[in-house]
């Protein structure tokens, strides 16, 4: 299945879940879905922004995809003060068309991050953004699909305000474990192909929480690869 194709139509289905009946007579839904999510309900004066969205499996006939989302008011002052929403879904190929089987969504919040960079620009980063944070020479490195926002710190100050799913792999290196694509003694690869060395001495202690995560992501929607 096209991946750009089955994100849009999982894209499109999460407009539609508040939407009421809608949802239900969209053609990409299925009688025999199973979805696990709050009530469907409408929500007047609130959208959807959509955040991360990606393709996690990808076979013949089943597709995967997982990604996050902020309900917001219509001002746009409230833009950022929604809580992040996460899914995860499975579409069936059904005679060259997606159909949605499985749709999961966690009204969890997740953070928004609000960085000042050196020079003096502000970025309000959500979590399901953030690949991994570096340090060097008295910054933060905070890198992300779309670029890589530098402000002044260390590592050691920033580490206690991050989320659980947030591992330090390395004196360097702070990873997103919902970014994790696989890991071995040498490094962990992420979801844009980047690969972070990880200290031998660290593998089973970094191995461990990434498994840790793994579960716990697994239960609150998101989805890790093979670890």
């Amino acid at each position: 299945m096209n991946e750009r194709y089955a994100c849009a139509v999982v894209r499109y289905m999460i407009d539609l879940f508040y939407t009421g009946d809608r949802f239900r007579k969209a053609k990409y839904y299925t009688e025999n879905m199973v979805c696990i999510a709050p009530k469907l309900r409408e929500e007047s004066g609130c959208r959807i922004l959509h955040r991360g969205c990606r393709v996690c499996l990808n076979r013949q006939n089943v597709t995967s995809v997982v990604g996050s989302y902020q309900m917001i008011g219509s001002a746009d002052e409230d833009k950022r003060k929604g809580s992040i929403c996460r899914y995860s879904s499975v579409l069936e190929n059904v005679a060259g068309t997606p159909r949605l089987i499985l749709l999961h969504i966690s009204e969890e919040p997740g953070m928004v991050f609000r960085l000042t960079d050196v020079v003096e620009q502000t970025y309000f980063l959500g979590e399901e953004d953030i690949l991994y944070l570096e340090s060097g020479h008295n910054r933060v490195f905070w890198h992300t699909g779309k670029g890589t926002v530098e402000v002044t710190g260390t590592l050691m100050n920033i580490e206690s305000r991050l989320p659980d799913n947030f591992v330090r792999i390395h004196k360097s290196f702070i990873v997103n474990s919902l970014h994790v694509e696989t890991i071995n003694r040498c490094y962990a690869e992420l979801s844009n192909g980047e690969r972070l060395q990880i200290p031998v001495k660290r593998y089973t202690d970094v191995r461990r929480k990434l498994i840790v995560r793994r579960e716990s992501t697994r239960q609150s929607g998101g989805c890790l690869r093979k670890v």
